[in-house]
């Protein structure tokens, strides 16, 4: 399983209409790509809890973010409130109590290639996100656990870890069959908007051919000057004499 860097994912400005959805059962995941594919499960998100969704990805899957973390859910396997939760994320931690430490591993399975640092003995500031299927020591569990520590995210192996409680979410929302998305396009834009927006494009445009016509209006300005100058000195060539040449 490999697991992308969460600077991979986009933005949280995604889009401007955003809903809670709530994970109803286990086994619902984050995923790092909008693909139905185990190699792309980051973790289970725990049951009861929500998720912050942020657009429509495609048919199947949503855009959210969990916590700090952006990546994908199934449509299908959460359900969409009308509501802000007060506790939408689940906030734990836990501690490692293996006397040499443990690793974090940017997947879950013991191997030295993909070891992000070492987990000191008695660790407890491990910031907890959910669990996965991954290696096992034989005759133990195979749960690792998406954590934090010291602003790397990774897993570590659950069997040497403990103090983990997480409580059960029992917030409840009505329930939105149909979300809409402002996606930010023009369509979904109000009047108003619509009108500044115009008003703001056409604003350079106007200028643009402002200046590029200045230069022949001043032209034919400066001519039209210029010929009305010339008349005045024929007129007034027209007029004038010298007496001495009636002499």
């Amino acid at each position: 399983m490999t697991v992308l860097s969460n600077s991979s994912f986009k933005t949280s400005t995604y889009a401007q209409t955003n809903y809670y959805a709530k994970v109803m059962e286990e086994n619902v995941y984050l995923y790092s790509q909008p693909i139905d594919d185990a190699q792309y499960y980051m973790f289970s998100i725990p049951e009861s809890y929500f998720v912050l969704l942020l657009g429509q990805e495609n048919e199947d899957f949503f855009y959210a973010q969990y916590d700090d973390l952006f990546g994908y859910v199934k449509k299908d396997e959460v359900v969409v409130m009308d509501g802000t939760p007060a506790q939408p994320f689940a906030s734990s931690q836990f501690r490692i109590f293996a006397l040499e430490g443990m690793g974090l591993y940017s997947s879950p399975y013991f191997n030295n290639e993909s070891i992000l640092l070492e987990i000191p003995f008695l660790a407890d500031d491990l910031v907890y996100y959910g669990n996965i299927q991954g290696q096992s020591i034989p005759g133990k569990s195979g749960i690792w656990y998406y954590c934090s520590y010291q602003g790397e995210k990774g897993y570590v192996y659950s069997v040497f870890c403990d103090n983990l409680d997480v409580t059960v979410n029992n917030e409840m929302f009505n329930v939105v069959d149909s979300p809409f998305f402002d996606d930010g396009s023009p369509n979904s834009l109000s009047p108003v908007a619509m009108t500044f927006i115009i008003i703001g494009v056409s604003l350079p445009c106007v200028v643009v051919i402002y200046l590029l016509i200045k230069p022949t209006f001043t032209r034919e300005k400066v001519l039209d000057n210029n010929s009305k100058i010339h008349k005045r000195k024929r007129h007034g060539d027209y007029y004038e004499f010298d007496e001495s040449d009636l002499n």
